[in-house]
């Protein structure tokens, strides 16, 4: 799967915010898609989850777009057409949120999600030297926080099943970035079974373990963690899915 990155492209004097187009009311007070389109095969726009955006500025030559990835510049695609393929995020967090902006004079501009495709669920690991690494999209991504609280999190899901919690409770990033290997002891097995014998996890393992099943369309698989290599982890370190 190709995304274009996120960059610091600094925005246009014209904007169009995000307000629902494209999408269509679930029924529960948010949103769902109303086109999805999945599988290169069958003309999506990337393979997996993702979401097709479209701004719409006559006479614009340059456009950009700000959501939960950052700023990204979109592609043009006719006379005063954008685009942009964005990873998946929950369509009701979205509206009110994107902007597009764009250069040349201030026209009627629509920005909609075209279509896209919802996740699936496969099985991933993303180690915690990624989640180090990792910038704010992809931690986006997951719902969670690098301030949030291991004790409230991890523990006892993937971590400390029979155990106390951690004394101290520290944040997700402190686990993941302590030096002297205070929280890569030996692993305890949590509630959650994937962590049973033989997959019990430390600490540390057991923070990546949590923020990869907070994927969408993805669950920690420790079949996949032991396998290892490139194609583990399903996003990049902007929140890009591969």
């Amino acid at each position: 799967m190709v995304f274009f990155y996120a960059t610091t492209a600094s925005a246009y004097a014209n904007g169009a915010t995000f307000t629902g187009q494209g999408l269509i009311a679930d029924g529960f007070g948010g949103y769902d898609l109303r086109t999805e389109l999945c599988g290169l095969a069958n003309g999506a726009d990337a393979d997996g989850a993702y979401l097709l955006w479209v701004m719409t500025a006559t006479g614009a030559k340059n456009a950009d777009i700000t959501g939960p990835w950052g700023t990204a510049q979109m592609t043009k695609s006719g006379n005063g057409t954008f685009k942009y393929i964005s990873g998946w995020y929950d369509p009701s967090t979205l509206p009110g949120v994107v902007v597009g902006t764009y250069d040349g004079k201030p026209k009627n501009a629509q920005l909609v999600i075209s279509h896209g495709c919802r996740p699936f669920d496969r099985g991933a690991w993303c180690s915690p030297g990624f989640w180090m690494n990792a910038l704010d999209a992809a931690w986006a991504l997951t719902g969670q926080n690098k301030t949030d609280l291991f004790n409230t999190t991890v523990y006892d899901t993937f971590y400390g099943s029979g155990v106390a919690p951690l004394a101290t409770d520290p944040t997700l990033a402190t686990v993941l970035t302590t030096n002297g290997g205070l929280y890569k002891g030996p692993g305890i097995a949590g509630t959650d079974p994937r962590t049973a014998a033989p997959n019990e996890l430390n600490p540390f393992n057991a923070t990546g373990a949590f923020l990869t099943d907070h994927i969408p369309g993805f669950s920690f698989d420790p079949a996949v963690m032991a396998a290892g290599g490139s194609d583990a982890c399903p996003i990049d370190h902007h929140g890009n899915f591969k």
